[in-house]
């Protein structure tokens, strides 16, 4: 398998936006975000974006995930919106995206990633999501909100099933 990742441009604003308002099982948030909301994500400097596409030996999937971050405080990023497509999980998808998130946070200076889950009718089957991933549970709310940390010293790297390739991403500077 290949993951291409890079962060929301004008090629992909319209289907990101897509994604991002018909994702419902595996939208932690489920926010949702109109192209003009996508393109001011583009251009915030402080705001961190994935688009990610994965290719296997049966073809290409598309654009499977989408990723918001914004900063929590000067040494955490808070995940506002995770959403991937049904069809690739059981694939180590989800940590390979959780890979390159902290990948791109250590070279921001982040030491923490927030993770929140809103949960609906439809995305219960995410419930768990953080904790399957590392994430301390730091709140729980009445509605059955919340909210997760992780320590990105406490993240191991990982040994992944696929390629990843970093598009669109200045690496030189870090």
């Amino acid at each position: 398998m290949v993951m291409q990742v890079k962060p929301f441009d004008a090629i992909g604003r319209s289907r990101i936006s897509q994604l991002i308002n018909k994702s419902n099982q595996f939208n932690l948030t489920t926010k949702r975000y109109t192209e003009a909301d996508v393109e001011a994500a583009e251009r915030d400097r402080d705001c961190f974006t994935l688009q990610i596409r994965l290719a296997d030996c049966f073809g290409d999937n598309g654009m499977i995930c989408v990723i918001v971050c914004r900063p929590a405080d000067k040494a955490a990023w808070e995940i506002d919106s995770w959403l991937m497509s049904c069809r690739v999980l059981g694939r180590k998808v989800e940590e390979a995206v959780l890979q390159e998130i902290a990948f791109h946070a250590r070279r921001s200076g982040v030491e923490r990633l927030i993770g929140v889950y809103k949960p609906t009718a439809r995305n219960r089957m995410v419930e768990q999501h953080y904790a399957k991933l590392g994430f301390q549970l730091a709140e729980s709310a009445s509605d059955g909100s919340t909210r997760w940390t992780l320590d990105l010293a406490d993240l191991p790297e990982m040994i992944l099933p696929m390629q990843i390739e970093r598009l669109g991403f200045d690496l030189v500077a870090a």
